[in-house]
């Protein structure tokens, strides 16, 4: 009787921690799945003057589930739906949502993103949003194709920027200048320090302030053709003021088109020796005065490019390979020839961005096209 009473116990005590592993609160050997968020958005969150070939970037902040990574749940709106891509890269947990078509200027678009889930089951607690503006359409009904913030010739932020349309019409803006004053507005070619090639700055036109110091002037760009460089605001022949991007300044806007390096400006900027790859279209945005997004569509197939952000005149000396912010710094278009990356600005100064393919020694740079 004894010995029966004890085998039960045994019995009854192997059942109860049985159980208590596969069942008990507290002793669980699954892990729950953390949350998902988005960790950065370009353009950013409120940005302004936003190229209309924009393309659209979103950082998650763990891998996520390719399959959930689709229109359904990362949407474009202006309120009506905007068609377009949306592809992945798993390196950076990054998703990219290009535009079918350009988009419309002037017009404030939402990003929605919900239903993305983590390639671990981390889910996102709530939907994301942000909201961008593209650049305006010109009093010419022209669309920009450059524009950059007006800074002192000491690098201070001022009032006023200098933008180009695509029908060649330059317009300036000040604001709280010095009142009823002139200055002539000057645009200097870029070119290679290390090359034979140069060239010589030259008038583009006159702006005045009225009495409150404001100005807002057009002109037309006196040449045709392919061009990058530097715009100048002189009184006399001293530059008071110069496009430029400098670091970490949220207030500045800068967008450019990529014109081909061999070509632009007449006689190109004598930086490449190889031949010219094919480039449909291209553009570079500068967002919250960071970073710095690439769109190429219709270069060369299948190869690596690399960025550089310099001063005119280019050289070795003052520029700088970009990278983004897990230290990637070449980026391989797709088999049609695109791509779309987001680098980090140099923390320098520097308004001359340069694309390059090293296997082809060939590139694009930043700039602007006169009809």
């Amino acid at each position: 009787m004894h010995r029966k009473l004890t085998l039960v116990l045994i019995v009854s005590l192997f059942t109860i921690s049985v159980t208590c592993l596969t069942g008990c609160g507290g002793v669980s050997t699954s892990a729950h799945p953390a949350t998902l968020a988005v960790t950065a958005i370009v353009p950013a969150s409120g940005a302004t003057q936003v190229a209309t070939t924009a393309a659209i970037q979103i950082t998650f902040s763990a891998p996520v589930n390719s399959a959930t990574v689709n229109s359904s749940n990362i949407t474009v709106t202006d309120p009506n739906p905007i068609a377009g891509t949306v592809t992945y890269n798993a390196t950076t947990n990054t998703a990219t949502f290009t535009p079918a078509a350009a988009l419309a200027s002037n017009t404030t678009f939402t990003v929605t993103v919900s239903g993305i889930t983590g390639s671990s089951g981390a889910t996102m607690a709530a939907s994301f949003t942000a909201t961008f503006t593209t650049v305006p359409t010109t009093a010419s009904s022209g669309t920009t194709q450059y524009e950059a913030t007006l800074f002192t010739a000491t690098n201070s932020p001022t009032g006023g920027q200098i933008s180009v349309d695509t029908t060649g019409t330059v317009t300036v803006q000040l604001t709280g200048d010095a009142a009823s004053t002139s200055y002539t507005v000057q645009f200097c070619p870029a070119y290679n320090q290390n090359s034979t090639i140069t060239y010589s700055c030259f008038t583009v036109g006159t702006v005045s302030t009225d009495a409150s110091g404001n100005a807002n002037t057009t002109m037309a760009f006196p040449q045709s053709g392919s061009w990058a460089g530097d715009f100048n605001l002189l009184s006399g022949t001293t530059i008071e003021y110069q496009t430029d991007v400098v670091a970490n300044n949220p207030t500045q806007v800068y967008m450019s088109t990529l014109q081909p390096v061999d070509t632009v400006n007449g006689k190109g900027v004598g930086s490449t020796t190889g031949p010219q790859g094919p480039l449909t279209s291209g553009t570079v945005t500068l967002s919250n005065g960071t970073s710095l997004q690439f769109v190429l569509t219709g270069a060369t197939a299948s190869t690596t490019y690399t960025t550089i952000e310099t001063t005119n005149p280019l050289g070795s000396s003052n520029g700088y390979e970009l990278y983004n912010s897990q230290g990637t710094g070449g980026f391989t278009t797709d088999n049609s020839g695109d791509v779309t990356f987001t680098v980090l600005q140099d923390d320098y100064f520097g308004d001359m961005f340069e694309v390059f393919s090293p296997t082809a020694l060939a590139g694009y740079i930043g700039g602007f096209s006169v009809p």
